[in-house]
């Protein structure tokens, strides 16, 4: 029997990345005896390991010369990206490997469909459009928010590509009157509905992890001032830009941005329900 997905993390500077994997080695060590006594089994020829930093520091590491990830004996390899869950991570977070898959999965969608696009009645393409087209681009998406704009513009094109097989247009046809029609938000409106939505679950839900639940503080939530009641979130102290377009920042910014009276929705799907009617009446 084979264990389906191990992971293991370990934050570290430059100078004591050898640390660090030794500390995952121990690990490494500690899960293969525990899968032996369970009968469990992994495969280290499926693993990977990667480095993850900024650009200066991944330029800085001398590969020929850091210690091997090792799994009973097997040398695990240091790669350019990893599959986590179904998202591709690169050594730099630039999210370049995974917006490349999703373009690819897009277009196989399509080419298998393209054939019957004149058969097809529009109901069923468009029900087809949102299992095959933007459950690809809608997955995981809140987890990127540092997206850079022609990445943005790339995964907009793909959207577009979906409304043009919907309605049978030609290439360097215009979309928008279209889109309006399907009442589908752009892309980055889509993704900050979606941010917006993980928040909500976050902030109400009884069953969030605590871990998550003490990133997020409502004004005056200790003394029980008006701007608790208002539903007002304390935006996280932030200097650099990559932290700006991190999850708990760009989520308080699209929370504090909201009517209150979809801030005070009673359910989620209340809330999911007000928020896209919000962005289609302010974005159209």
């Amino acid at each position: 029997m084979y264990a389906d997905d191990i992971q293991i993390y370990r934050s570290s500077t430059l100078q004591n990345l050898g640390s660090a994997i030794a500390a995952i080695n121990n690990d490494m060590a500690a899960i293969s005896e525990w899968s032996r006594q369970y009968g469990l089994k992994v495969n280290p020829a499926k693993s990977k390991a990667i480095v993850i930093g900024s650009s200066g520091m991944i330029a800085r590491v001398d590969w020929l010369s850091i210690p091997s990830v090792i799994y009973n004996g097997i040398a695990i390899p240091f790669c350019d990206s990893v599959k986590d869950l179904g998202v591709y991570l690169d050594r730099e977070l630039s999210w370049t490997v995974h917006v490349k898959e999703l373009s690819q999965k897009v277009f196989v969608a399509m080419s298998s469909l393209r054939r019957l696009q004149s058969f097809l009645p529009i109901p069923t393409k468009v029900m087809l459009a949102h299992s095959l087209f933007l459950s690809i681009l809608d997955y995981a998406d809140a987890s990127f928010l540092n997206l850079t704009e022609d990445q943005l513009n790339k995964l907009e094109r793909l959207q577009n590509l979906a409304i043009r097989f919907i309605f049978g247009l030609r290439k360097y046809d215009h979309v928008s009157v279209f889109r309006q029609k399907l009442k589908w938000l752009p892309i980055r409106r889509r993704r900050d509905m979606h941010v917006l939505s993980l928040l909500y679950c976050v902030l109400f839900h009884l069953n969030t992890p605590s871990y998550l639940k003490e990133k997020f503080t409502f004004l005056g939530e200790q003394s029980g001032v008006r701007s608790c009641r208002a539903l007002t979130l304390c935006m996280p102290y932030h200097k650099t830009k990559f932290y700006k377009r991190s999850f708990s920042v760009r989520a308080v910014e699209l929370w504090n941005a909201l009517p209150l009276s979809i801030r005070r929705s009673k359910s989620l799907a209340i809330f999911k329900r007000a928020v896209k009617a919000h962005y289609i009446v302010n974005d159209f």
